[in-house]
């Protein structure tokens, strides 16, 4: 019979996971603050990048080396609130991104607005049990791409759900409260 502290490859256990239910997301340089988005998001995907991938031909055979990179929109789904707190966030981001002339135009009409007064930035945190912080993405360059207000249904009793796919121009994680040695078995 197999104890816990035999689980695993050579008997040393396994290490412990992080979940998919522990995190928060933060938002930085949305016209009012973003708080209302922090409490009511319900799931986010994770940064994606992805490399263009070219073909070097080369006499009989062929070999691959990466070409220039992208990272791929993510979608974040929120739940609607009563006080459209959510909705008002989201209207004002929106309407700031399709301001194309700046807030006081001058007589020529001026160059559109800066990459930094219509984008805004992304704290993503991963939790582990105990709140801790064990890992943070950094995303920047963020605009809402597309914005799913969702359907209504007299037949449904479930909440109105959000769904934003935002794409970003950059992205950085930080490793920061990783327990060394961690397992699932408790130390067993």
């Amino acid at each position: 019979m197999g104890l816990i502290s035999d689980l695993g490859v050579d008997g040393s256990g396994i290490l412990a996971p992080q979940h998919k239910n522990r995190w928060a997301i933060e938002f930085n340089g949305l016209p009012g603050g973003g708080y209302p988005l922090r409490l009511q998001a319900i799931t986010a995907d994770r940064p994606k990048l992805e490399f263009e991938k070219i073909q070097l031909d080369r006499y009989n055979s062929r070999a691959y080396t990466p070409g220039k990179y992208t990272y791929q929109p993510i979608n974040l789904t929120f739940e609607a609130d009563i006080g459209g707190q959510v909705q008002l966030q989201l209207q004002a981001q929106l309407e700031r991104q399709q301001q194309l002339i700046a807030p006081f135009p001058a007589p020529r009409l001026p160059a559109a607005a800066a990459g930094e007064d219509l984008k805004f930035a992304l704290r993503m945190e991963m939790l582990d049990g105990d709140q801790a912080l064990l890992e943070e993405w950094y995303m920047q360059g963020c605009y809402l791409e597309n914005v799913d207000w969702g359907d209504l249904d007299y037949a449904a009793s479930e909440t109105v759900k959000i769904v934003c796919t935002i794409s970003y121009d950059h992205a950085t994680q930080l490793v920061t409260g990783f327990r060394s040695g961690a397992r699932a078995t408790g130390g067993a």
